[in-house]
């Protein structure tokens, strides 16, 4: 069998002539000579136009000539190193190539070389050689596009098998007449060194920003336009979020977002863009940090193959924000982890793939003795992969905070296999830390701990062996097989078939060396993969059931079944005026919806009210908060509580020179506010309290020095589910407490599937 071996590199070659047209260089003006229309000796660099010119490089043998094939002859030597495919760890190991030349003395002539060798005052041929002259003129080879070209006599280049890389680096040429490139796969783009997201901003604060300040001014002046969007999010100093409308430097801000506080900043502290998904496909997630950010070309990128699987196989989303630039390549392991994918390169087939990790079938085609090259299996045992416990932290709080940090996790999915652990005779843990998934995904995250679990319970084995190259269809790395081979047995002896999927495949001239991976998991049907379940396991705030759902799965349809759970020691509260602490949302007609209160939901607590109606300062005290809105129907099973926020209690205010005493803040998980304490006076008083969860806030106290017995107090705050009371005190003015909450506010949507448990506060509609 005649083998050939090409080399193809794709150079940048300035498509003008020099002094021609759009070229307006000038000759002893802006180079004593003529460029070789390359980036490094162009006299004119605004008017370089680079187009693409394909050099080919072949290994001599006594047939190249026989192949008919244009190629320059002096490759020495060839060696790849295949990709390692990771199955749901991360982005793997990169394949890459090194290709040896010979130096050697060329007459600059042909395309992609010297435009201009008959107008030179020197031979070419007899002055310098191939690759010394090479490197002068294209030192900017970095990803740069190489290919490799293997076939026999007799095939087209068509016809061969080209496998693509990009240039890593280069070396020569050196006293050894040798020149040098390494070239990875396109994967080696996603690297921190190369890409990170989102990229860094220059931005910074002109001047002291003040914690209560809601504008800041960006400098340098005109980087608003550069690098900022209209509207978004941004980390400054590295300490607060805040959400941001802008008009040139100028930002309109809203400050203390996600679980920040809003504090002073310093002139000078940085403005870092942050980086938002929220509810979309991890497919769609992935192609955006590969496209836009590490710069892989979208022709590279089969985005809607990956949906393909994402949809059939996974149906989850994911969210994040990413306040500071981070890896590429490390945001799209921790996707490839905890959404079990594979990734890889397809070196011939010039595609990036993405599948998601499943059973492989009995039909997938099989390895035996027969198609095996005879003495090549090798099997290994892993043990350090065995897993018996996940622990993934999910639901972020505060996105500044390092990923590894478990503080800044609100909730943790655990996942025990005992029984291993007692075969085994200990555990063996993997902690997960994930930014993707939020509150509510306890079932996102489970679901990845099943399927690590069920992978690595028992450590999977390795194989390697042998296939001939021509024997068979070519073995496609990531794709699954089955394998038998008389080590494999079963317990009694028999034959065993055993599920692999190939992580590494190296083509050599005349056979294939393949690497597979036992690939045994946890299977989930399809009523799993349509089970879309939402958990609540710590407190949070002014959910909306539809909103968190689009976060973690696809858009629901009719038929579709989406239950919520509000675990025990769970309360779902409100931090905002008037916004209920549990909105249902708007679904469409067909969904089913269930809901399970084990903890609460309560409403925000009324601010007490000031003086009395009529008087200076008067301020009404504001009403309970409501705590579950319904606008479409749900089912609702209470076994805890479901409370409307108390309402504030009234102000009061005395005769004479006495002043007035506050009303005390409703009941609620956020307590009612006290808006503002007594007026000054020289008698004795008591703060009004704002109010706590089981309890509205006492009323502010008023008493004369002179006559202790005169005195007024500001209502009281009102209990869960109760209105404010009014104040109390003779030759007072008093005003009245504010209404409670609505413990349900759409009555007639609800159906109570099992009992109604500890309701406080009106029920209406």
């Amino acid at each position: 069998m005649k083998s050939l071996t090409f080399i193809e590199i794709d150079i940048d070659y300035c498509e003008l002539a020099y002094g021609v047209g759009a070229c307006t260089a000038v000759l002893g003006v802006d180079s004593t000579r003529k460029c070789f229309n390359t980036i490094s000796t162009c006299a004119k660099r605004e008017d370089l136009q680079l187009g693409k010119v394909t050099l080919r490089f072949g290994i001599p043998t006594d047939y190249l000539a026989e192949s008919g094939i244009d190629c320059i002859p002096n490759i020495e030597a060839v060696s790849i190193t295949p990709a390692v495919v990771s199955l749901g760890k991360d982005l793997g190991t990169r394949a890459s190539v090194r290709v040896t030349f010979s130096d050697h003395r060329w007459a600059d002539t042909g395309p992609g070389f010297d435009k201009y060798v008959s107008e030179r005052d020197y031979d070419p041929f007899a002055q310098g050689t191939f690759w010394g002259k090479f490197r002068a003129r294209q030192p900017y080879l970095r990803n740069r596009a190489l290919r490799v070209i293997r076939g026999t006599l007799g095939q087209t280049l068509d016809q061969m098998e080209t496998r693509h890389f990009i240039i890593d680096s280069f070396n020569g040429p050196g006293t050894d007449g040798n020149y040098s490139i390494e070239a990875k796969d396109v994967l080696k783009l996603l690297d921190g060194d190369r890409a990170q997201a989102p990229r860094v901003s220059q931005g910074f604060l002109t001047a002291t920003l003040a914690k209560e300040a809601t504008t800041a001014t960006l400098n340098p002046a005109g980087i608003g336009n550069l690098e900022y969007p209209s509207s978004g999010f941004a980390a400054i100093g590295g300490k607060e979020i805040v959400a941001f409308t802008r008009s040139g430097d100028t930002l309109t801000l809203t400050r203390g977002q996600y679980q920040t506080e809003a504090a002073e900043h310093a002139a000078g502290d940085r403005i870092q863009l942050c980086l938002r998904y929220t509810g979309q496909d991890p497919a769609d997630i992935i192609a955006d940090l590969m496209e836009n950010y590490g710069e892989v070309p979208g022709s590279y990128i089969p985005v809607d193959d990956w949906r393909d699987q994402t949809s059939n196989f996974l149906r989850r989303q994911y969210s994040a924000l990413i306040a500071e630039p981070t890896s590429v390549r490390k945001l799209i392991s921790e996707l490839v982890e905890q959404a079990a994918l594979s990734i890889w390169w397809d070196e011939v087939g010039k595609r990036v793939r993405l599948i998601v990790l499943r059973s492989i079938p009995d039909t997938a085609g099989r390895f035996y003795d027969e198609n095996i090259i005879e003495g090549s299996m090798r099997i290994q045992e892993q043990p350090n992969s065995r897993i018996s416990q996940i622990w993934t932290y999910f639901a972020p709080i505060n996105p500044l905070k390092k990923v590894d940090d478990a503080d800044n996790y609100r909730s943790i999915a655990v996942t025990v296999d005992a029984e291993a652990e007692s075969d085994y005779g200990s555990p063996a843990i993997k902690k997960i830390f994930s930014r993707w998934i939020p509150a509510g995904g306890r079932q996102v995250a489970m679901r990845a701990n099943d399927i690590q679990l069920g992978r690595f319970r028992n450590a999977p084995r390795r194989f390697s062996f042998e296939l001939f190259r021509y024997a068979s269809d070519r073995p496609l790395i990531g794709s699954g097989y089955q394998v038998e081979a008389w080590p494999l047995q079963t317990a009694t002896g028999e034959p065993d078939t055993i599920p692999i999927q190939f992580v590494k495949v190296t083509p050599d001239a005349d056979f294939y060396k393949v690497e597979a991976e036992e690939l045994r998991f946890v299977e989930f049907d399809e009523g799993d993969l349509d089970n879309r379940v939402i958990v609540f396991d710590a407190n949070v705030f002014n959910v909306n059931l539809r909103t968190t759902h689009d976060l973690l799965y696809p858009a629901p349809v009719s038929g579709d079944e989406v239950t919520c759970i509000i675990e025990t020691g769970a309360i779902v509260g409100s931090q905002l005026e008037g916004v209920p602490a549990f909105v249902v949302g708007s679904w469409p007609s067909g969904v089913t919806l269930n809901l399970l209160v084990r903890g609460r939901i309560q409403g925000m607590g009324g601010a007490g009210g000031r003086s009395s109606s009529g008087f200076a300062g008067y301020a009404a005290a504001k009403p309970g908060g409501t705590a579950l809105y319904a606008r479409y129907p749900i089912k609702i099973t209470v076994s805890n509580q479901i409370w409307g926020g108390g309402g504030g209690g009234g102000g009061s205010r005395g005769g004479g020179s006495i002043g007035y005493a506050s009303g005390g803040g409703g009941a609620g998980f956020t307590g009612g506010a006290v808006l503002v304490e007594q007026s000054s006076y020289s008698g004795n008083m008591t703060s009004p309290q704002s109010g706590s969860p089981s309890a509205g806030g006492e009323g502010g106290l008023i008493w004369g020095t002179s006559n202790p017995s005169y005195s007024i107090r500001g209502g009281n705050g009102g209990g869960p589910g109760l209105a404010g009371g009014t104040g109390t005190g003779s030759n007072a003015a008093h005003s009245p407490g504010a209404a409670a909450g609505a413990a349900i506010d759409g009555d007639s949507f609800i159906t109570f599937t099992s009992g109604v448990g500890d309701i406080r506060g009106p029920r209406v509609n």
